[in-house]
């Protein structure tokens, strides 16, 4: 339930209903199942040292994994109770060192800062916010959707692009 490519052209894989990622090498084809300390993987990416960053929809966090020393290292995302939001997707910001990760339980998102690991906590403006994924342009503003279906669901009865400028 997810997709990337890392800096040296190794694809990784997540696999949602299990406990593990996987990596294909594509100079001999051979597919590496990686298990991880946490359930449902989903919508990895990577960042330009080669490092993967995950979600875990169920457990409420995301994970840094870092290939070259096969070591992952987790992180809780900030919300009261523990556990309590399923981040769906995330996307790393290079410019900026930042893991944009959706609240999709809060209405929000969630921004981790690689260089000092904290978290920015951004409220959306609408209720009943369920966004999907991230992108950003070249000034770093982030562009999110929510996507509830029906979209009758969404506080206004509409889908909307959103655009998040964080200073």
């Amino acid at each position: 339930y997810g997709i990337d490519v890392t800096p040296d052209g190794k694809v990784w894989i997540a696999r949602l209903h299990s406990k593990e990622i996987g990596m294909i090498d594509p100079a001999t084809g051979k597919i590496t199942m990686i298990p991880t300390p946490f359930a449902g993987p989903r919508r990895l990416r990577t960042d330009a040292a080669g490092n993967l960053w995950i979600v875990s929809f169920g457990e409420s966090l995301i994970a840094k994994y870092d290939p070259k020393t096969a070591q992952f290292k987790t992180y809780d995302l900030p919300v009261v109770p523990k556990g309590s939001d399923t981040p769906y997707a995330l996307a790393v910001n290079e410019k900026k060192q930042q893991v944009w990760v959706t609240g999709n339980q809060s209405n929000s998102v969630y921004v981790f800062n690689m260089k000092n690991e904290s978290w920015d906590f951004i409220p959306l403006p609408k209720r009943v916010t369920f966004t999907r994924d991230f992108d950003f342009d070249e000034e770093g503003a982030a562009y999110t959707s929510n996507s509830n279906f029906p979209s009758w669901q969404v506080e206004d009865g509409q889908p909307t692009l959103i655009k998040i400028q964080k200073k």
